[in-house]
């Protein structure tokens, strides 16, 4: 059984008020639980960036105009760089202009790393938003 540790920590009231109707609408049964989400949730954003030795799964959404000059074309030749990472991919047209370029990803975070740096070369984009959780 894992080891349970009591902390304390302060919130600005308005936060905390509206961190209770989340946890009461999600019936989680407790402030507790829902912390510990949140910071599961705060570990999965975040961790991977730290150190890179990590097993991670996810996604990376980029979402761009296509009808920047070769900004299709970067990300394709982008991807086939990376295949060993991307076991899939999927293209949402959003707008007449806009598309959003969702790209499964599983591997070391280091390679997830390179893959994201590499996306944000690939030209002008709109947004590009990894989220990812670590594998245990």
């Amino acid at each position: 059984m894992t080891k349970v540790i009591k902390t304390g920590v302060s919130f600005p009231k308005e936060l905390l008020e509206k961190f209770d109707k989340v946890v009461e609408e999600l019936n989680l049964g407790s402030r507790s639980t829902g912390i510990q989400e949140a910071m599961r949730t705060f570990l999965s954003m975040n961790i991977w960036r730290l150190r890179g030795e990590e097993e991670v799964a996810g996604t990376i959404l980029v979402h761009y105009c296509h009808e920047v000059h070769d900004v299709e074309k970067n990300l394709t030749e982008i991807q086939h760089d990376f295949l060993d990472i991307i076991p899939s991919t999927l293209h949402i047209h959003l707008t007449k202009e806009d598309c959003l370029l969702i790209i499964a990803v599983k591997g070391s975070a280091l390679r997830v790393k390179e893959l994201a740096k590499a996306i944000r070369s690939a030209g002008k984009l709109k947004q590009v938003l990894p989220i990812l959780v670590p594998i245990y």
